[in-house]
């Protein structure tokens, strides 16, 4: 469609983020009340639809069970005084309170929580404070080493944030019949180096922890607005996303996804039935952090039958924001001038799929980690049947799921850039024949631009036996000919990681992860190859240590 159809209303949609941030409130803490904030978020939702004149929005009722705190306290007994730190943590998803007396224990430091940092220390009845590094913007060892210290004995779990003063956390999946079984909390960058301070100092000290967590099963709703089409197709598209007021809010996440699709809604209101090809769903689900998608799964279960036939248009995080990095040598987090938030774009439909990412290249957009999943898989947050086409779109920021995520840090040229992009997909997807988006379609009539990769590793220095994380964390690593490699793909597409060691090659995807058995120097090797043969290569050098035999702790 041409662009000057579509008229973005961005300082509203900005208004409603701003709103509904204050609803929700910012980060981890606004779980605690969360259905008084649930109702109040669902309630804005259906008053600003109905005040667009979408009168057939309605709320359907649904439960969702919360794992939010009712309440909590950290102490530290140190140098003869008592220091609250409470201020400065949140319990994790799922973890289990404790007794009416609460928990008393002595902090241990592992690092960030290695097979090797596990051997060198006994932490059995002792509280475990783990480092949290981030890979892409996601944790990715603390979850593996929360496990392993409360199989060890750890009658509690700290994770330190390395660089927001935000106590982040990552979803955790499971129900409350997975209960963490031993209380675990995060902590922000400053209460995390607090502590760290005091585990390695040898001074003495006790730690105390008060943990209320009830697991309340609370009434809901999802919001569900509904738009026929012309009868020329029964083909659904279904628009998704979660208006959750727990741990995970704020203007990116996932705010902004809200405004912006209470105003794709108003869009497609007015546009004429006639020049509506199929009939539209909008759905705003809760329940996304609170018990894996609950409200998601809720809605598929009473829209099954027209869900038969649906494309679905998942988005988590629409609207981006200013790109941010970690200065090293600042020790701070700090802003990419000129460049927004990384989209990624997944999904099981390679055409589905790339009719997206071209539209967000189009309007400046970066949009990177394509995955492409064989029909068994589904979609991500369980909306529709695995047959059908599906993508999920989401800006991951360094400052996901912390008080760091604010309206500042978006821009109203995004937010117009944001809904005019999905607008125009939708619009490109209803003019698609019928089946068309259920089959594999590859088009061949644009160049390739061959890919870029640059390889980090989590931890540079690493002891044999540890696992080594490794990533490519070239932001512009996918072109336009981008995919992983899976069936109903004609193209080979993916990674192979050569790990210097003569062990075997290892093919998968943007990730991997190598235990090495003898200590040494080893060169590690990308070659990644995209969806057309165009292939590129990175190297790192990564020194292993033996695995020393100190006493341990």
């Amino acid at each position: 469609m041409e662009n000057s159809r579509i008229d973005p209303p961005a300082k509203e949609i900005m208004g409603m983020i701003e709103e509904l941030c204050d609803i929700a409130g910012y980060g981890i803490r606004s779980g605690i009340n969360v259905g008084e904030k649930g109702k109040a978020a669902a309630d804005y939702i259906i008053e600003k639809l109905h005040a667009a004149g979408l009168r057939e929005a309605k709320l359907e009722p649904i439960k969702v069970n919360s794992p939010f705190p009712e309440e909590y306290e950290v102490t530290v007994e140190a140098e003869g005084k008592e220091t609250i730190i409470s201020d400065k943590c949140f319990p994790l998803h799922w973890t289990v309170g404790t007794p009416p007396e609460g928990i008393t224990g002595e902090l241990v430091y592992v690092g960030c929580g290695l097979e090797s940092d596990f051997e060198l220390v006994d932490i059995a009845g002792k509280i475990v404070l783990i480092d949290e590094k981030f890979m892409r913007g996601w944790i990715a060892t603390a979850a593996e080493a929360t496990r392993t210290a409360i199989d060890r004995g750890a009658v509690a779990v700290f994770r330190a944030n390395l660089k927001v003063d935000s106590s982040q956390q990552q979803k955790r999946e499971g129900t409350p019949e997975n209960i963490i079984p031993a209380p675990v909390f995060c902590f922000s960058k400053t209460g995390g180096d607090y502590l760290r301070d005091l585990a390695v100092s040898g001074a003495p000290h006790k730690v105390n922890i008060k943990l209320n967590v009830p697991h309340k099963t609370y009434d809901a709703h999802n919001i569900v607005f509904e738009l026929p089409g012309n009868g020329s197709t029964d083909e659904v598209i279904l628009v998704g996303t979660h208006y959750d007021t727990g741990h995970f809010t704020g203007a990116v996440d996932n705010n902004g996804s809200v405004a912006l699709m209470i105003k794709w809604a108003e869009y497609f209101a007015n546009k004429p039935q006639e020049l509506r090809n199929r009939e539209m769903i909008f759905a705003w689900c809760l329940g996304h952090d609170f018990d894996l998608n609950s409200g998601h799964y809720q809605f598929a279960a009473a829209h099954e039958e027209q869900l038969q036939k649906a494309i679905v248009w998942d988005v988590d995080h629409a609207v981006g924001g200013i790109r941010y990095v970690y200065d090293e040598s600042r020790g701070k987090i700090v802003p990419v001038e000129g460049e927004t938030c990384e989209f990624y774009i997944m999904s099981n439909n390679y055409t589905f799929s790339r009719l997206a990412g071209f539209t967000m290249d189009k309007y400046g957009f970066i949009c990177t980690q394509n995955r492409f999943y064989d029909a068994a898989h589904g979609p991500q947050w369980g909306m529709a049947p695995t047959t059908s086409p599906w993508v999920n779109v989401a800006s991951i920021p360094l400052y996901y799921h912390s008080t760091f995520d604010t309206p500042d840090k978006i821009t109203l040229d995004q937010v117009a850039r944001a809904y005019a992009a999905h607008i125009e997909i939708l619009e490109n997807v209803d003019k698609t024949p019928e089946g068309f988006l259920f089959y594999d379609n590859v088009s061949r009539t644009r160049p390739n631009t061959p890919p870029r990769v640059r390889i980090d590793i989590l931890s540079d220095t690493v002891r044999v036996g540890d696992t080594v994380n490794v990533w490519n964390d070239e932001t512009r690593f996918y072109d336009d000919k981008m995919s992983y490699h899976c069936p109903g793909v004609p193209e080979w597409a993916g990674s192979k990681w050569d790990w210097g060691d003569g062990s075997p090659v290892t093919v998968y995807g943007p990730t991997a992860a190598h235990i090495y058995q003898e200590p040494g120097n080893y060169q590690i090797t990308l070659e990644f190859t995209d969806a057309e043969g165009a292939t590129a290569v990175d190297t790192r050098v990564i020194k292993v240590l033996p695995l020393s035999g100190g006493q341990k702790a």
